[in-house]
């Protein structure tokens, strides 16, 4: 009976071991084979960057860059390239030196404000004056501002660079403290339009501070950085640190200082491209690294969500992030510049795939031609192309016009940096619409009306469609109020035509006319009133008006050029604060206009007296209205008074 019931049993072990070698043995070489195609994906990835990488050090100066990718929950590959400091010959380590990443701090900052929303502790939608202790914001319009809107850069605030940059160190620690004073305006309603706001982000952090009751760097540190062991990272820099930070570079090759910000929580972050790929792992993972987890699925995966846009066709605001399709591929993405340095982060969620690139000089800008490239080489999209046809609609005619990009500020003189900022001009051609460059008028474009009204689609040059869409988004009026070009980081504000080039270059023109004119009319009517010309017939010369037309136009021109020379000499400074001496600089149009005043009153008081011939009279007054309209620029352009 036992060697009966003890065959059976050994069968069965021999069969049970030879079926699971037999297992082990298809595991292996599955392993193998996925190991395999890793390596081999990784190889040719590699060849991909470091091929396109090179052609861009060829054409461009770049000291030094790094580069992380990521794809499925694993480093695809991480390198360096150049020097992190040229003189010194210090190679750029992705994992040990550190770079400014401007506004790709976005993520990690919103990433925090999540935490404290999926804890209950904020909800995004509520005012945002619920979470601020010892302050408002100001209610200018019925709607609150939510946190929702601030994160996505629809609060309404306008646009703001002047004195964002702090002195010291100590002065970016006690940012909250100055923020008060330093919030921009609003501009209008919440949830209207996308406006960049880097103070709007400082806002959050120092929400992020009161719930923590920490400093913003160490509040990241606690709850984003040492949980997913970006043990390099920091938003506020110690000495030893300092020594790890790349030098940054302007675009001539001159290191760039050190740059303190108010803005800490929205451009301030220093990384190296190996923290940045835990944070992308933890991103495109449902918030976290194994079990090391900084937000659940649900919050992590709302970041990379559309919360804003004006239409369905056209790329919205995440939170932290903005959205935009790469040959027909979703991306989300984010931008960093700051003076000395540029980066780049993108993510592309349905691939599990993340890029950061960073460089140590300032605006370098090859994104866009990356992010193309590698879509098209690893995940290429069979998008049907489709031939552009005019659809039977009308366009509506007061769609035409020239728009300007919308970050700019409107309540300060900083918009003057702006007088002669790129615009595009839209006219119709035919059924399909033509944006034409202010600048470069052979660089245009042309739409077809798509589905909706107020939406065109972009027709290339070989008469297919592309994938971006134009949007013209109206007020509550119905007046057409901004342009959108394929996404809302594209918004373009409709001008009046006083502020459009054409029109600035007239009124300079002008306004030259009239300074030539009256030193011109000062030195003739001089001499004509000193010499008896046979042709006089006993009229004479008003040199007084002539003298008070001079003297206005050399008080603005001593404006125009402090002014230059102020830019040119203090240009950083105005960052951190505006000297004394250039806002006593202001005082010289505000003198300018009690002259004006003179003029009128001097004028009219003498319109009568038969003396003065009627030509000169009319020089005169024109001279006076010319003078007018220069304060009224002024003064529209924020330049009157002291709008700082």
């Amino acid at each position: 009976m036992t060697n009966f019931f003890a065959r059976p049993a050994i069968r069965l072990a021999i069969v049970t071991l030879s079926l699971l070698a037999l297992l082990q043995s298809f595991s292996a070489t599955a392993e193998g084979a996925s190991r395999a195609a890793r390596a081999q994906e990784q190889r040719e990835f590699a060849s991909f960057v470091d091929g396109f990488l090179a052609g861009v050090q060829k054409e461009r100066t770049i000291p030094g860059m790094v580069l992380v990718a990521v794809k499925d929950d694993e480093v695809l590959y991480l390198k360096g390239y150049g020097f992190a400091d040229v003189s010194a010959r210090t190679p750029a380590d992705p994992e040990k030196t550190l770079f400014r990443v401007g506004a790709i701090s976005q993520p990690i900052t919103a990433a925090a404000v999540m935490q404290l929303a999926e804890r209950g502790r904020v909800i995004l939608d509520d005012d945002v004056n619920i979470y601020l202790r010892r302050w408002r914001l100001p209610g200018t319009f019925n709607q609150p501002i939510t946190i929702r809107h601030i994160m996505t850069h629809t609060a309404g605030f306008d646009y703001k660079e002047l004195e964002t940059a702090a002195p010291t160190s100590s002065d970016e620690r006690a940012y909250p403290s100055r923020l008060p004073k330093l919030m921009p305006r609003r501009v209008n309603a919440p949830g209207v339009f996308y406006r960049e706001s880097n103070m709007g982000y400082a806002l959050l952090g120092s929400i992020v501070e009161r719930y923590s009751r920490l400093n913003f760097d160490a509040a990241i540190k606690r709850h984003i950085f040492t949980p997913l062991g970006m043990t390099e990272s920091a938003f506020m820099l110690q000495p030893d640190e300092m020594s790890r930070l790349a030098t940054g570079y302007d675009s001539s090759g001159e290191p760039v200082p050190y740059e303190y910000r108010y803005d800490l929580p929205a451009r301030g972050m220093n990384t190296t491209a190996h923290d940045m790929g835990r944070f992308m792992l933890a991103q495109l993972s449902g918030g976290g690294i194994g079990r090391n987890r900084i937000l659940g699925e649900l919050h992590s995966g709302s970041m990379m969500r559309r919360h804003f846009s004006p239409h369905q066709r056209i790329d919205g605001a995440c939170l932290g992030y903005i959205e935009l399709p790469v040959s027909g591929l979703r991306t989300v993405q984010q931008y960093g510049s700051i003076p000395g340095y540029s980066s780049f982060l993108m993510l592309i969620p349905d691939q599990n795939f993340g890029l950061f690139l960073a460089a140590n000089v300032s605006d370098v800008d090859f994104s866009d031609e990356l992010s193309v490239s590698l879509v098209e080489r690893f995940f290429p999209q069979d998008t049907p192309r489709t031939r552009a046809e005019p659809l039977m609609a009308t366009v509506a005619p007061d769609i035409t016009g020239s728009y300007r990009i919308n970050k700019i500020s409107h309540m300060t003189a900083e918009k003057i940096t702006k007088l002669f900022a790129d615009q595009i001009n839209i006219t119709i051609n035919q059924g399909s619409i033509m944006a034409v460059s202010a600048r470069n008028p052979s660089s245009q474009t042309m739409w077809f009306p798509a589905e909706s009204a107020d939406l065109f689609r972009r027709v290339g040059s070989d008469g297919y469609y592309g994938d971006e869409y134009m949007f013209f988004q109206r007020d509550e009026t119905g007046k057409v109020a901004a342009l959108i070009m394929g996404g809302v980081n594209h918004t373009f504000e409709r001008l009046e035509p006083y502020e459009t080039l054409r029109w600035q270059w007239t009124a300079i023109s002008v306004f030259a006319a009239a300074i030539l004119l009256s030193f011109m009319g000062l030195y003739i009517g001089s001499a004509f009133n000193k010499s008896r010309f046979p042709w006089e017939k006993g009229y004479t010369s008003d040199t007084e008006l002539w003298g008070i037309s001079s003297l206005f136009w050399l008080v603005q021109l001593m404006f125009a050029g402090g002014l230059l020379i102020a830019a040119l000499w203090l240009g950083h400074e105005f960052k951190i604060f505006v000297p004394y001496k250039v806002k006593a600089l202001f005082l010289i149009p505000l003198a300018g206009g009690l002259l004006l005043a003179w003029f009128w009153f001097r004028t009219l008081a003498k319109l009568l007296i038969p003396d003065h011939h009627w030509l000169e009279k009319i020089f005169i007054i024109s001279l006076a209205s010319i003078a007018t309209g220069y304060m009224l620029c002024l003064a529209n352009w924020r330049m009157l008074g002291f709008m700082f």
